[in-house]
């Protein structure tokens, strides 16, 4: 390479947004829950997450880059799609990027983006059947990932997080969901008002629970609710719920794990 052609590559580089001290102090703040919910905005970090955020009309802020991630053309091209969208992005060296990330190893990219609260039309005005997914003190950010992703692949209206469950935009669950959080309406309420507005769009509310009888085929609208990893279902809903639904289990395995259930169980009511 020619000493010009060197000197114009280090302008280039010179030249390109450099990051913020207060981008970074937003890029750590926003690992924490209360600071998501003050700024309503969320972590996506990976390369495909970030790709699937791009691809939603959820909005992004601005995106940061290792400078390794256009060594693939992967990552080219997650970088040109960001530019066409024109979303700012601050490029930073490998070091400082994986100071900065939430993850063991990091991909090279992570974005800030917007929280879309979902909301009770969607799932007030689903024609014909319609499941909803409720997660009652779910506290693994993996399982509620995990869980998002199974009620997007098995066709579920919506997923709604009631009291004690883990912010839905933890770092951890953003990932565990592959880019469902971006597509699935994602609800925050009390049990109380998730089932009266429930009961008044004509769903059965239901509560999964080891030992009871497998979903009916006649139930078209239902709202499935998971318990918590350890303790299941609270008293308060365990008491206001129309039923039980659970899986025949012929093994000596007394329970299964929460996403295991909940594909299962998903696959029974919308099939």
């Amino acid at each position: 390479m020619s000493r010009d052609a060197s000197r114009g590559e280090q302008d280039l580089d010179q030249s390109r947004p450099t990051l913020s001290e207060r981008e970074a102090r937003q890029v750590r703040a926003l690992q924490r829950r209360k600071k998501r919910q003050e700024e309503q905005r969320f972590l996506a970090e990976g390369i495909r997450v970030v790709e699937d955020l791009l691809a939603s009309g959820l909005q992004t802020d601005w995106i940061l880059a290792a400078s390794s991630l256009e060594d693939s053309p992967r990552g080219v091209e997650l970088l040109a799609a960001a530019d066409r969208k024109g979303i700012p992005i601050r490029r930073v060296a490998e070091d400082e990027f994986v100071r900065l990330a939430a993850t063991e190893h990091p991909q090279g990219v992570l974005a800030v983006a917007r929280i879309e609260r979902g909301t009770f039309e969607a799932i007030e005005n689903a024609r014909g059947d319609s499941v909803v997914l409720l997660l009652d003190a779910i506290q693994d950010p993996g399982n509620f990932g995990t869980l998002t992703r199974t009620a997007e692949a098995l066709g579920a209206t919506a997923v709604i997080a009631l009291p004690g469950t883990v912010d839905p935009w933890n770092p951890k669950s953003v990932r565990a969901a592959a880019g469902s959080l971006f597509r699935v309406p994602i609800l925050t309420c009390e049990w109380e008002e998730a089932a009266r507005r429930l009961r008044a769009a004509r769903y059965r509310l239901l509560a999964a629970e080891a030992g009871a009888e497998p979903p009916r085929p006649n139930d078209r609208r239902v709202g499935l609710v998971l318990g918590n990893e350890g303790a299941g279902i609270s008293p308060e809903v365990r008491a206001t719920v129309d039923g039980t639904v659970g899986i025949p289990l012929r093994g000596r395995a007394e329970s299964l794990n929460v996403a295991a259930a909940a594909a299962i169980l998903l696959y029974e009511l919308t099939r």
